[in-house]
């Protein structure tokens, strides 16, 4: 059926500039339509998927998974660190042992220093550095060349 003259104007909305547009006119059904038969495709993608992968599990290991490694669950393995970085407070120990032996000294005897503590040693670089360093020595004096026509002694 044909819209009259009046029923399309009717419609039209005027905005404050002067814009015309006309009413948005959705069909509900049909778009809830495709979305429903988009699921449905999805979800049989999804359940062929999963049988996919269940047969070729069972292809693959027919007498099941194999058993647990008998490292899993060690700290370290080879030399990799199986650990998150997060939770894994090694490191830290070892740093924090590191920076308390350089900042209180330490030695085979207990209660001997055998290095200065980090500030002093930084004292004495900085005192060190202050200071001219000696002259150089002199240089050796060049040989002289035997005159000509006289012949030159052997060196053994």
């Amino acid at each position: 059926m044909k819209k009259t003259q009046s029923e399309y104007e009717s419609r039209v909305i005027v905005g404050p500039h002067g814009v015309a547009a006309e009413e948005d006119h959705l069909v509900m059904g049909k778009v809830v339509g495709i979305g429903v038969g988009a699921l449905v495709i999805f979800v049989a993608g999804m359940v062929w998927a999963w049988r996919i992968q269940v047969r070729t599990m069972a292809e693959m290991q027919p007498d099941g998974p194999p058993p647990r490694p008998a490292a899993m669950g060690q700290y370290e393995i080879g030399i990799v660190n199986q650990r998150i970085f997060e939770q894994d407070w090694h490191a830290v120990d070892k740093i924090g042992g590191q920076q308390q032996a350089l900042g209180a000294g330490w030695g085979d005897q207990p209660g001997v220093k055998a290095h200065p503590k980090l500030d002093e040693a930084m004292e004495r670089v900085i005192n060190e550095a202050r200071t001219p360093p000696p002259p150089p020595a002199p240089a050796p004096a060049p040989e002289t060349a035997p005159a000509p026509g006289t012949p030159a002694s052997p060196r053994q």
